[in-house]
């Protein structure tokens, strides 16, 4: 008889956000808004140079909480103490060069790094500056040294910066860091569990051609395999994804982002990226059929009065992945249910050969913020109510490990 455990999370947790003098400080009362919205509770501390990039009142309205700053009269004598003792998290966002450099040599020379030196909580970094900064020799120390004493430093996002070059180094967007913050609280112990491991990832909906305009496809968005590629970049994993189309922005960090339109090209470049995967997570939504006889052109109303389309299956790219895997490589499917039966998802998982099944429903799960998931593993099941896709994301990886 397999084992069953009901899982409920709790997010009415404390945020401390520290705000350094970069120009992504603009950025950050989007953050604040997530994370209250979320439930979470909110205080900042800003500094001097960073007061001059984002309105103080803007951060006191939306943290429903005031803003400390070096000028407040508390700002040396238990300030940094009282603000330590009630949080469950700190955030330096964005974390310029210059702050980091404080953060690794224990510089305490204004309220904000005061503060860090006193933090027993968890901490993330996310770091913010220009391609020649971020690659300095002398941060890439100092952001080594963070690592070193556990301090959680982000990815950073390849784009076009404030001087107007194109680089690495920009500071990821607050849904992003939102996520992260999430996956700290709810599953900080993945950090590091998947370093030196490759985790094969593919996602989103595949698209059918029936005409040169129109296609088969469904309403997958792809936020459960960009939550899955981000809470395996905070374990430490080489992160490839294959993905079809989706709007939603898959992370920084990840090492290959692959994307493709059909079900056969979804399965061409899985095969081709399997041999040196240790983990494989099938979280895209896969058409089973396809047109048999794609149109030349546009299919044209008026010279059709009735029109059949052939239809053809697909293949299976799970269960040949299933076949095809090693013993010591790891699989991870999904079941998609109207009725949420645990008997047809169990029946899935061994059919294709995985280790571990993830059963949702169709209202829980396709294009939700959210989704309410059952995960399979062998002779037990994992019962979760309804959760971010990221907290569902980071117990799914925890499961399988």
């Amino acid at each position: 008889m397999m084992k069953l455990s009901h899982n409920k999370s709790d997010n009415s947790k404390n945020i401390l956000i520290g705000i350094s003098g970069g120009i992504a400080a603009y950025k950050i009362p989007f953050l604040v808004r997530i994370l209250t919205k979320n439930g979470y509770n909110v205080k900042i501390i800003i500094t001097d140079d960073a007061k001059n990039l984002v309105g103080i009142s803007a951060l006191q309205t939306l943290s429903k909480n005031p803003v400390f700053t070096d000028i407040a009269s508390e700002h040396f004598d238990m300030g940094h103490i009282r603000l330590e003792e009630w949080a469950d998290l700190f955030i330096l966002a964005p974390a310029t060069a210059n702050s980091i450099a404080k953060m690794a040599h224990g510089i305490a020379d204004n309220l904000l790094s005061t503060t860090f030196l006193s933090l027993t909580c968890p901490i993330i970094v996310a770091p913010a500056m220009n391609t020649a900064m971020w690659e300095n020799p002398a941060t890439k120390v100092n952001v080594n040294l963070l690592k070193e004493r556990g301090i959680i430093v982000l990815p950073t996002a390849f784009g076009e910066l404030a001087c107007g070059q194109i680089g690495d180094g920009r500071m990821i967007e607050p849904s992003d860091i939102a996520e992260y913050i999430t996956l700290v609280l709810e599953n900080k112990e993945l950090l590091g569990k998947l370093a030196g491991k490759k985790v094969l990832i593919a996602s989103g909906p595949t698209t059918e051609k029936i005409d040169e305009v129109r296609a088969i496809t469904n309403n997958s968005s792809g936020k459960m395999g960009a939550a899955l590629a981000r809470a395996a970049i905070f374990a430490g994993a080489k992160v490839v994804v294959v993905s079809g189309k989706v709007n939603e922005k898959l992370p920084a960090g990840c090492e290959k982002i692959i994307g493709v339109e059909t079900a056969l090209q979804m399965r061409q470049k899985m095969l081709e990226e399997l041999s040196d995967a240790d983990f494989v997570i099938m979280a895209a939504a896969v058409s089973d059929f396809r047109v048999e006889n794609l149109a030349d052109g546009k299919i044209s109303r008026e010279d059709n009065e009735n029109l059949a389309i052939n239809l053809v299956k697909n293949p299976d790219i799970a269960k040949e992945i299933g076949e095809k895997k090693r013993t010591e490589q790891k699989l991870v499917v999904f079941s998609l249910e109207t009725d949420g039966k645990v008997e047809r998802a169990t029946e899935k998982m061994k059919r294709k050969n995985a280790d571990l099944c993830v059963l949702n429903t169709a209202k829980s799960a396709i294009g939700t913020e959210k989704s309410e998931i059952t995960i399979i593993k062998e002779d037990e099941i994992w019962e979760f109510d309804e959760q971010e896709k990221i907290i569902s994301a980071g117990k799914i990886l925890e499961k399988l490990i």
